[in-house]
C-alpha cells in the first residue's frame, strides 16, 4: 500500500499546477517568488518527512485514535473538529476554482450555482465511500491522468511559443526576499502527505520514508514548471494581465494529429477527474476527521447531513464572491493554513517521540 501515499501527495501536486498556487506566485513574482519556490522545497520536504516519520510511530493509527489517547478531551474533540473544517474548507476551494474554469471554458451558458451543485453530488458521493475505495480511485485516476500532464508540460516547453529568454529575465529576481504569502502557497504543493492522518490505517508509513527522496524531487519539477511555463509564454509583465495564466498557454498549444485539436481541453478533461478526486479525498477525511470528535457521526446520515451542509455553504459561498474576491480569500487561506500545517506537523511529531520514550 506504500504506493498510495505517492499518488495522494502527487495529486494534490498535480491538481495545484493550474488551480491558485501559480497566480499567487505570479502576483508576486517580483517580490520573492523563485526565493519562495527555492525555500519551499526544503521546508515542504521537510514538514512531509516528520509527519510521516511520525504517523509511522503509530501504525495502523489514525488522527483521532492518536489524539484521543494523548490528548485531554477537551483539547482533543474541538482541535479535531477544526481540522474537519480545514479539509472541507480545502476541498470546497478546490470545487469553486474549477467550477470557474468550466463555466469560462466548457460550459458558458450553465450557471454557477448549477456546475457547483453537480460537483458538490460528485464530492459527496465520493466521500462516504469506504476509505479503500478512495485509495483504489486515487491510483485508477493519476494512473491516467498524470502522464497525460507530463505530456502537455513537455508540449509547452517544446513549444515555439514558449520564450526562453523571458525565463531567462525572471531569474534575475531570484534573490529578492520573499512575502509570506508566496512562501506559504508555495509549500501547499506538499501538503498531500497530511492525508495520513486518516490513510494511515492502510498505508504503512514506514516503508514510504524508504523512498522520500521522490517526494523533493517531483515537488520541485513541479514547482517550477507550473511558474515558469506561464511566464515563458506571456512574459514577466504580461503574464499578470491574465487571470489564468496556465489555461491561457495550454489553449495556445495545438495536437496537430491528435483527435482533440485543443489541448486545453484534454487538459481540463483530466483536471476535472482530479478535482473531483480531491474533492472526495478532502471531504471524506473531514468527516472521519468530526466522527472521531463527534461519536453521532458515526451513523452514515449524520456524516451525510454533514457534507450536505458543507456542500451548501460552498455554493452559497460561490454565488457572493466572484472570481478576484475569491481569489483573495484564498490567498488569505494559504497564509492561516500553513500555521495550522506546522503545528499539527509539530505535534504528531513530538507525540511520536514521548511514546518512542516511553
Amino acid at each position: 500500500m506504500v504506493r498510495y501515499y505517492f499518488y495522494i501527495v502527487l495529486m494534490n501536486m498535480t491538481l495545484n499546477i493550474i488551480l491558485n498556487v501559480p497566480m499567487v506566485l505570479v502576483e508576486h513574482r517580483f517580490n520573492g517568488s523563485l526565493m519562495s519556490i527555492l525555500l519551499s522545497i526544503p521546508i515542504g520536504s521537510l514538514l512531509a518527512y516528520l509527519f510521516t516519520k511520525g504517523m509511522s510511530r503509530f501504525p495502523n493509527k489514525d488522527l483521532p485514535a492518536i489524539l484521543n489517547k494523548h490528548l485531554p478531551g477537551w483539547v482533543c474533540k474541538p482541535f479535531l473538529v477544526f481540522l474537519a473544517l480545514m479539509w472541507i474548507a480545502s476541498g470546497s476551494f478546490a470545487l469553486i476554482s474549477f467550477s470557474y474554469l468550466i463555466k469560462l471554458y466548457l460550459m458558458p451558458e450553465m450557471s454557477l450555482p448549477l456546475i457547483s451543485g453537480l460537483f458538490v453530488a460528485v464530492f459527496i458521493y465520493g466521500a462516504v465511500r469506504q476509505t479503500t475505495s478512495l485509495l483504489y480511485k486515487t491510483e485508477i485516476t493519476m494512473l491516467f491522468a498524470f502522464p497525460v500532464v507530463l505530456f502537455i508540460i513537455f508540449k509547452a516547453m517544446r513549444s515555439d511559443l514558449f520564450n526562453p529568454v523571458h525565463i531567462a529575465r525572471m531569474l534575475h529576481y531570484t534573490w529578492e526576499m520573499p512575502t509570506y504569502s508566496s512562501l506559504a502557497s508555495a509549500t501547499y504543493l506538499f501538503i498531500g502527505y497530511i492525508n495520513l492522518a486518516i490513510f494511515n490505517k492502510y498505508i504503512d508509513s514506514k516503508k514510504v520514508l524508504n523512498y522520500f527522496w521522490i517526494i523533493p524531487v517531483i515537488g520541485t519539477g513541479i514547482l517550477f514548471s507550473s511558474f515558469f511555463i506561464p511566464i515563458g509564454f506571456f512574459g514577466i509583465n504580461a503574464v499578470s494581465d491574465i487571470v489564468l495564466p496556465w489555461i491561457m498557454a495550454a489553449d495556445s498549444l495545438r495536437m496537430e494529429l491528435g483527435f482533440i485539436e485543443r489541448t486545453v481541453f484534454l487538459l481540463l478533461f483530466f483536471y476535472l477527474l482530479m478535482t473531483f478526486l480531491f474533492g472526495m479525498v478532502t471531504w471524506h477525511i473531514g468527516m472521519e476527521l468530526l466522527k472521531g470528535a463527534v461519536q453521532k457521526l458515526q451513523k452514515k446520515p449524520w456524516g451525510l447531513l454533514f457534507l450536505l451542509i458543507a456542500g451548501g455553504l460552498t455554493i452559497l459561498l460561490q454565488a457572493q464572491l466572484n472570481h478576484r474576491e475569491f481569489f483573495g480569500i484564498v490567498k488569505y487561506w494559504f497564509n492561516f493554513r500553513f500555521v495550522v500545517e506546522v503545528i499539527l506537523v509539530v505535534m504528531v511529531y513530538l507525540l511520536s517521540l514521548r511514546r518512542k520514550s516511553a
